[in-house]
């Protein structure tokens, strides 16, 4: 079956709708298994709601979807291949749907008015039926919150053993063109680490808890072939705390010229990435998604590397 990723990084469209006055962030990441779509929202900030509710529609060529905000995915059969791009809207619907933030990567188009006019049209319809109120003592509790990035513990990095003189990998342009950054910029080519074997396997029999955003059990064989490499970066690096404002499970420090970090989905490496600021490097092109920061602070430009394959993940502008 074929199999297809996607991820949008989704910008604010209008004001309101943070918890802490700040801008919404996050991203949408979507994962195709034969006909099947997975959808599932990583929204920070994103304040809960007494009146109305949230909703995120999906542009998929001619198809739409309108999903429920609610859990940590959604499911989608019979979904159209993810090769054109893919547009999501995050509405706010009381009666009248208004747009919140938008994201797209691809081909997608870049206005949000297609898919919150979708939204429009099918809360008309939907007010065909209008149930009689509630007595007061009857009405409901606020609706929880929706579901945010989960902020979760980063794994214990081992300790540097004594001895070992050797320096961190540096930020290197050429290594991120011609391929695989992280296992091009040292000499052993990605060696798979110590430890490698029997962590995985414990990896592969965890607590049980859902991890929507796979299409099976994680492997995270790429990450354990260069494990102890960015572990040694990540502790002999400075920590820069800017991009986790839109990815709070995440780690990123300081290398020459460029940021390296990781983003862990339920406690365990998804991405490993590189992010530039300012200008996108010529090198980058093709492979880089502009993240911008909360409060117009600007942004970078992150390269995201799958931790259970090395493959590049597919963005675009959201």
């Amino acid at each position: 079956m074929a199999y297809q990723r996607r991820v949008c990084v989704i910008k604010q469209l209008k004001r309101g709708f943070s918890a802490d006055g700040g801008a919404v962030t996050g991203a949408v990441y979507f994962e195709r298994l034969g006909e099947t779509l997975t959808v599932t929202p990583r929204i920070a900030g994103l304040a809960p709601v007494k009146e109305g509710r949230y909703a995120l529609t999906v542009g998929i060529g001619e198809a739409r979807y309108t999903l429920p905000l609610e859990g940590d995915c959604a499911c989608v059969h019979g979904a159209p291949s993810l090769e054109g791009g893919v547009c999501v809207l995050l509405s706010h619907i009381r009666g009248e749907a208004e747009g919140v933030a938008y994201g797209r990567c691809g081909s997608a188009p870049a206005d949000p008015t297609p898919l919150l006019r979708v939204v429009t049209e099918q809360e008309k319809g939907s007010r065909r039926r209008v149930p009689n109120p509630l007595p007061p003592v009857q009405l409901p509790a606020p609706s929880p919150n929706v579901p945010v990035a989960p902020t979760v513990p980063l794994p214990d990095l081992p300790k540097k053993e004594e001895g070992d003189s050797s320096s961190p990998f540096p930020y290197d342009d050429e290594a991120i063109a011609g391929g695989d950054y992280f296992a091009a910029t040292h000499e052993d080519g990605g060696a798979q680490s110590e430890g490698a074997g029997e962590n995985g396997a414990e990896a592969a029999h965890d607590d049980g808890a859902v991890h929507a955003f796979r299409a099976g059990a994680r492997t995270l064989t790429y990450y354990r072939s260069v494990e102890a490499r960015l572990n040694k970066l990540l502790m002999q690096g400075e920590e820069d705390g800017r991009l986790k404002q839109v990815f709070p499970a995440s780690r990123w420090v300081k290398g020459e010229g460029a940021l390296v970090g990781v983003v862990y989905e339920e406690g365990l490496p998804r991405y490993l990435c590189v992010a530039a600021e300012g200008e996108l490097p010529e090198v980058m092109q093709g492979r880089a998604a502009f993240v911008p920061l909360p409060f117009g602070e600007g942004g970078f430009w992150v390269v995201f590397q799958d931790a259970d394959t090395g493959e590049y993940v597919t963005v675009g502008e959201g």
